[in-house]
Order: structure tokens, then sequence, then C-alpha cells
């Protein structure tokens, strides 16, 4: 270890760029951590607003809705069903197209509520809307129905599980081009370190020293880079998590993201991880860069 601290201190510049590497690549590996979080809580967010719109024909009795109403319920596919009457049917239509002069006025014009009373139905999850659809045939009010529309946001969903891949695979790539960076580094930090020491290592091979004793320094000193750029890391992620947190609430319309507290939940995993990655990393850059030297 004091052998890996003079290496170091004598070569201060290049351990400092070395670290800033380690730093910047473990930024990448951090930035895919937090959008696989972020991509995770979008898919939730929009798969808690998907549902069936049960429309009824106008004047439906509602003793028939309501036992549509109780069938569904029944059902353990259905999170919830929600009864809307005709007349907070029309309001909500209203509503939703006051911009629409055009359609306001045709409504006008008809007099009548032209609506029927209407069932909301959400699932528990987006593949149980298959059977819900199935079961709204049921003789006893199918007729009844008008029409099913389907807020289908599983478009939405693949749009967001692409647009995640594409970012996947450019941070995937990023993160590639620093460990390859950082690899250089190490191996140019270790063949100067060793050049210096070129006569020492030849006199302590000469004198009896083995390979282990001669190579643990430099290992020692790769796993002490790691450690101290993921110590680094960590210092700017957690308080920019902290940070942005209001602002990924307000993005998601209030929905709890969590991704300062996945961190704090999980910081022994994440950060514990990549710091053994990366020292594996320094370790074997460091085996190749010091091969020829061993030899005498």
């Amino acid at each position: 270890m004091r052998f890996a601290l003079q290496n170091a201190g004598r070569n201060i510049w290049l351990a400092v760029a070395t670290v800033l590497v380690f730093v910047l690549m473990l930024l990448t590996v951090n930035i895919l951590v937090g959008l696989n979080v972020l991509t995770q809580a979008a898919i939730a967010s929009v798969e808690e607003r998907i549902d069936v719109s049960v429309h009824f024909s106008k004047g439906t009795s509602e003793a028939l809705v309501v036992a549509a109403q109780d069938y569904l319920s029944g059902l353990s596919q259905v999170k919830s069903v929600e009864y809307i009457s005709a007349e907070e049917a029309l309001q909500r239509f209203t509503q939703q197209r006051r911009a629409n002069d055009d359609i306001l006025r045709a409504i006008d014009t008809v007099g009548a509520n032209p609506l029927g009373p209407e069932l909301i139905i959400t699932a528990h999850t987006p593949e149980d809307f298959a059977f819900i659809l199935e079961a709204l045939s049921n003789p006893t009010f199918g007729d009844a129905i008008e029409q099913k529309n389907f807020s289908d946001h599983e478009q939405m969903i693949e749009l967001i599980r692409g647009v995640t891949y594409k970012v996947r695979l450019f941070v995937f790539g990023l993160a590639g081009v620093f460990a390859l960076i950082a690899i250089l580094i190490v191996l140019n930090s270790i063949r100067v370190s060793m050049y210096t020491h070129r006569e020492e290592i030849g006199i302590m091979r000469l004198v009896g020293a083995d390979n282990h004793f001669i190579r643990l320094p430099f290992a020692l000193e790769g796993v002490i880079f790691s450690v101290v750029a993921t110590v680094i890391a960590a210092l700017i992620i957690l308080p920019v998590t902290a940070a942005i947190q209001p602002a990924l609430t307000s993005f998601f319309e209030g929905a709890t993201v969590g991704l300062n507290e996945y961190y704090l939940a999980h910081w022994y995993w994440i950060f514990g991880l990549q710091a053994l990655g990366l020292s594996l990393l320094a370790i074997i850059a460091s085996t190749f860069a010091m091969g020829r030297y061993l030899k005498v």
C-alpha cells in the first residue's frame, strides 16, 4: 500500500487524469441507472391512465348500466368501474371540446342530450383489457352497448420504450468510449510508473522478489483510483438527483418518481458494484501493462 501511494504521488497529474476519466465513465453508467428508473416510472404512469370507456345507447335504463357495473366489478381483472350518467357524460363531452365551436353549436341545435350513460373501466395491468373487452360481449347488456373506446396508451408505452432503447444504446456507447479511454490511461499510467521504476523492479527480481510482490502495488494503485472516483461520482450524483427531484415530480404530473430515493435505498449496491467493476478493470489493465517488465 505504501508503494502504491508513493507511485500515485510521484505521478500526481497522471493520477488526477485517471481519476477524472473514471469519474466520467461512472457518470455515464449512472445515467443508464437513472434512465432505467425514469423509464419504469413513465411506463407505470401511462399504465395507470389506460381505461376503457363503454358508451351505452341513449335511453338505456340505469338499472341495466348498474347491473353491468356490478358484473364488471366482480371480475378479478378489473381494478375499478366508474358510472357516468348521461347528463355527466354530456357535461364532460362539452368540457373536453369547449374550443370546438362547431361541435358545441351542433349540440345546441339538437337540443336534447344525444349521449347515453357510460362506464369507465380500469384494469390492474394492460394485459387484462383483452379479457375485459371480451367480457363486455355478455348478452345481458352487450346489445345496449353502443361503443367501446379503448384508451390505447400501448403505443405511447412502446414509444417510451423505443426512445429509451435508443438512448440506452447511445449511453452504452459513451460508457464504452470512456471505458476504453480509462483502460488506455491506466495502461499508460502504469507503464510510465513502471518505466520510472524499471531498474528498481529489475533489482527486486534479481534479489528474489516474486511477481506478486512487484505487481501488487500497481494493482492497488488502480484500486485506489477506482475507490476515489466512485466516491467523487457518488458525491456528484446524490445531490444532483435530490435537486432535480421536484422537476421530475412536476414533469410526471405529481407522480412520485423516487429517483433520489432509489439511489439512497440502494447506494451500497450501486456504488459498491461500480467500485468493484472499476477496480477489476484497473487490475486487468495493470496486469497487461506490466507483463514485459517482470522479465529480467
